[in-house]
């Protein structure tokens, strides 16, 4: 592993002096200790919406049930045996974090405040926590009370991690050692300038590093991995989604915690002849992990390590009024904001119709990301599964709900065929693979345990394109589907010529491959590319209704999937199956 923080002398050392670290030996017995992990809040600090949506006025969970069960906990804990972990991405998703990352900067941030108030003993670095950029994630490392973690966030100059790599936490005399890890794949989600001077290493490599180097140094009784990263499987060494594998394969972890995928599990693997258990706990504070550990001493070492674990639904659960009473400024500040008037929007728009061909929804960023960029094509792609704003007076959070991301709008060059090729890697992860066989137009499956239909990839990785004329040919096979007529003008295009194409930050930087693996551009190739580097996309919407005092979602209808006959059905039928 490269540039392993250059402390394989340090570690030679300690393993001659662990015996000086030693805070003596545990008296014989029986210790049990319960920890609790919350994971992808994505901001859900609050039980109520800051607008009604069709009298729908409190989300069914928030962080304000999360205070309520761990007040339970500790109360009934008669030795304060509890542990409290955060595994990640928390600074990013709600009206609330968006407030106090870019409106208020100067009060202590609310996460920060939630963290103390709640009284966390770690917190890990999420992926989505770099995004808000470092001027937030460093105050948000200097305000909290607990230790921010990512051992594998590694500072250029230094050799060593950025963020703490671990902390110890002591219940009554057991040493409990909580590895933080966060998602490797940050350099090919965010642009360079969010995580300037950090580089990210792999889990693995830096797991089985910090796991030898923790037992050598601070011996604990117990180690946990806490991985904002997401499952995968128990057989292959994911980059984003290692946690199966870890809790199988690294020797010396007695719990995973993993993120990132926004799952619910509590399940064990055996680890040669050790029980490893994984645990996380969905998105959005909608489950609470629990790992309840029982260890026994016999002459002063752990000869037993018993863990079992469980997921807690927080559906149901009474919000508790303290925490909301004590953070009722912070909820009113932020819902003033997000009712703030904008402008007018004049037309309706829904995003579900981007998914069956051209639609005012995308077309509308596609058209503003054209006209403040001057580039000749655009690649845009629905970013919220499902939302409807009707026209009329828009507030701030209209805008959330059209553009919920804080990604920046990039211009880079890319060739005829390139863009051809970038279309042909959209479009086959949108496309079912065999619409005429299989009866569908979109690749989606049925989930067996909710009862239903959802897309096979994210769509938030649906790009289409404005600026050109193309159909997309679904009686055709993959990399052959696209057939791009002329420029949107009627002038030709050129699978060798040169354009400026418009699009994200996070599809700029490599987010979801289409650059890399669809068009054939090296990541090495990017900065070349690159021609201009403009402000957030939300905020480039909310400047031009602002000027203008309202906005027009216009259909441009310069692209279709063909033959209608035959679309128009299979459209239909998934259409219901989807949203309805």
């Amino acid at each position: 592993m490269k540039k392993l923080f250059k402390l394989s002398v340090l570690s030679i050392l300690l393993a001659f002096t662990i015996t000086s670290c030693s805070e003596g030996k545990l008296k014989d017995g029986t210790y049990n200790f319960d920890v609790y992990a919350t994971n992808d809040l994505h901001g859900r600090f609050f039980d109520s919406l800051y607008v009604s949506k069709n009298s729908f006025e409190t989300h069914e969970y928030s962080l304000a049930s999360v205070a309520t069960t761990m007040k339970e906990a500790r109360a009934n804990s008669t030795d304060g045996n509890i542990i409290l972990l955060d595994i990640g991405d928390h600074l990013q998703g709600d009206n609330a974090a968006f407030y106090y990352n870019f409106i208020d900067t100067t009060s202590v941030h609310i996460f920060s405040r939630i963290m103390n108030y709640l009284d966390y003993d770690a917190v890990v670095v999420g992926n989505h926590d770099i995004e808000p950029g470092k001027s937030v994630y460093d105050k948000v490392t200097k305000e909290m009370d607990m230790p921010y973690l990512a051992a594998n966030a590694i500072d250029t100059k230094t050799g060593k991690p950025y963020f703490d790599a671990y902390t110890i936490l002591n219940r009554n005399g057991v040493k409990i050692a909580v590895i933080g890890l966060t998602n490797p794949n940050i350099p090919n989600w965010l642009s360079p300038h969010l995580w300037e001077g950090i580089e990210f290493e792999e889990v693995v490599p830096t797991l089985e590093h910090w796991v030898q180097y923790v037992r050598e140094k601070e011996q604990p009784h117990f180690v946990i991995a806490a991985i904002h990263a997401g499952l995968g499987d128990k057989e292959s060494d994911s980059k984003e989604n290692p946690s199966r594998f870890v809790a199988k394969n690294i020797k010396g972890i007695d719990l995973v915690l993993a993120a990132h995928d926004h799952q619910v599990v509590a399940e064990k693997f055996m680890n040669g002849d050790k029980e490893v258990w994984v645990l996380e706990g969905g998105s959005r504070a909608s489950t609470l992990s629990k790992a309840n550990v029982q260890l026994t001493v016999k002459d002063g070492k752990v000869v037993s390590t018993i863990v079992s674990g469980e997921s807690i639904s927080m559906s149901g659960v009474t919000p508790e009024a303290a925490y909301l009473e004590h953070f009722r400024d912070d909820f009113l500040k932020v819902k003033e904001f997000t009712n703030r008037p904008v402008g007018k929007l004049n037309n309706d728009i829904a995003s579900h119709e981007a998914y069956f061909g051209s639609s005012a929804y995308i077309d509308m960023i596609h058209t503003l990301q054209l006209k403040a960029s001057g580039a000749d094509i655009s690649f845009a792609a629905p970013l919220s599964f499902n939302a409807t704003i009707e026209k009329g007076e828009l507030n701030y959070q209209n805008l959330l709900d059209i553009y919920p991301f804080e990604n920046q709008l990039y211009v880079i060059v890319m060739t005829g065929q390139e863009i051809k090729d970038y279309l042909e890697f959209s479009y086959a992860s949108w496309l079912n693979p065999n619409p005429m066989q299989n009866g569908h137009l979109l690749d989606i499956k049925l989930n067996d345990k909710r009862k239903r239909w959802s897309f096979s990839h994210p769509s938030y990785n649906f790009d289409s394109a404005a600026g050109i004329q193309y159909e997309v040919d679904i009686t055709k096979k993959e990399g052959d589907r696209i057939n791009i007529i002329s420029l949107a003008d009627g002038g030709t295009f050129d699978m060798d010529s040169k354009y400026k194409v418009a699009m994200t930050s996070y599809r700029a930087s490599g987010g979801g491959y289409h650059l890399e693996q669809g068009a054939g551009i090296a990541k090495e190739e990017m900065d070349s590319r690159l021609v201009a580097r403009l402000a957030d996309i939300r905020e480039l919407l909310y400047d031009q209704i602002l000027a203008d005092g309202s906005i027009e979602a216009e259909k441009l209808n310069q692209w279709k999937f063909i033959p209608q006959s035959v679309v128009a059905k299979l459209a239909d039928k998934d259409y219901q199956l989807l949203f309805e």
